[in-house]
C-alpha cells in the first residue's frame, strides 16, 4: 500500500519534471528571425504533406531563440489541417534522455507505440521526432527507428 503511493508520487513526479523541461510555448511575437521561421515552417511542412525525409538542426548560443523559433512554427504548422493530420511530436531534452536507449524508451512512450521489441522499434508511419533541447554532448550518435 505505502509502495504504490511512492510509485503514485514518482510518477506524478517524473510527469511535472518532462512538462516542464520538454514543453514550452511560442512567444507572441518572433523578431528578427523571419528567415530561419519560413524556412524552418516550409521544411515542416514539406515533410509532414509530401513525406519528405528532412532533417533540421536548429543552433545557436542559450537564449538566441532556438526554442521559441520551434515553439512558433509547431503553432503555425498546428493550424494546417493537412499538416495536423500528418504532424506527431516527440519532446525529448537531453537533461533526460541521457543515451540512445533512454530516447527510445521515451519515444515509444510519447507515440504510445505497440510494436517494441527489446531495443527495436517498428513503425509503419511517417513521424518528425522534434529536439526542443539537446546539449551537444548528449545529441545520440544514431537514432534507428
Amino acid at each position: 500500500s505505502s509502495s504504490r503511493k511512492k510509485s503514485a508520487v514518482v510518477l506524478q513526479v517524473q510527469k511535472i519534471l518532462r512538462e516542464r523541461f520538454c514543453h514550452h510555448h511560442a512567444p507572441e511575437k518572433l523578431f528578427g528571425m523571419d528567415h530561419q521561421y519560413r524556412h524552418l515552417l516550409e521544411l515542416l511542412k514539406r515533410t509532414t504533406v509530401h513525406g519528405e525525409s528532412n532533417s533540421a538542426l536548429v543552433i545557436g548560443p542559450r537564449g538566441s531563440g532556438k526554442t521559441a523559433l520551434l515553439n512558433w512554427v509547431l503553432k503555425e504548422l498546428r493550424k494546417m489541417k493537412q499538416v495536423r493530420e500528418n504532424l506527431l511530436e516527440v519532446h525529448l531534452n537531453g537533461l533526460l534522455q541521457t543515451n540512445d536507449k533512454v530516447a527510445l524508451k521515451e519515444i515509444t512512450r510519447q507515440l504510445q507505440l505497440e510494436n517494441v521489441i527489446g531495443d527495436k522499434v517498428f513503425v509503419s508511419i511517417n513521424f518528425i521526432i522534434l529536439f526542443a533541447y539537446l546539449p551537444q554532448k548528449s545529441l545520440p550518435r544514431k537514432l534507428a527507428l
